[in-house]
């Protein structure tokens, strides 16, 4: 999984995650690939950790993860990908101490939001949600918030294990 790196001043595709799983103290990572299963999520320049970005809380209130993990805002966290014409799949973990992941069988072509709902990694759900819910959530009312989107329903979204990650 190589890491390309970010051309400043490009527009990417956003990421929101809402992590939901109540007093939950697991770590989830959640990433993105392209169709060739390359590596396309951003991660900044200058962290202690660069793997560990990708690593957050799987209960929303916490704070990040360590000191290099995404910094949620709101309790929803942000991650981008590299650019803004790439389709992508989205793939996490629900605990870290595991070998297996898991990819939403879905390739996406826009911003997006993706909920984790239950009470641990051993019961848990993965859903949708529309962008502009997430974003308004995020950066709450009169803070940039994307109101022109309509309401929109939460959604199932179908979830495969895909194999280990050594």
């Amino acid at each position: 999984m190589g890491i390309t790196p970010f051309v400043p001043g490009t527009e990417a595709y956003e990421v929101l995650i809402l992590p939901l799983f109540g007093n939950n103290y697991d770590i989830c990572s959640l990433w993105m690939e392209d169709l060739n299963q390359h590596f396309i999520t951003f991660i900044p320049n200058g962290l202690n950790d660069p793997n560990g970005y990708i690593n957050f809380y799987c209960g929303g209130h916490m704070p990040q993860n360590g000191d290099s993990g995404v910094v949620p805002k709101n309790d929803v966290v942000t991650l981008q990908t590299l650019d803004n014409t790439t389709p992508y799949r989205i793939n996490f973990r629900a605990r870290q101490d595991t070998y297996y992941y898991y990819t939403i069988d879905k390739d996406y072509t826009s911003d997006t939001c993706i909920i984790f709902l239950g009470s641990d990694h051993n019961s848990y759900e993965v859903e949708e949600l529309g962008y502009g819910e997430c974003k308004f959530l995020r950066d709450g009312p009169g803070q940039n918030a994307d109101k022109s989107v309509s309401k929109s329903a939460v959604t199932n979204v179908a979830v495969k294990i895909v194999g280990k990650n050594d």
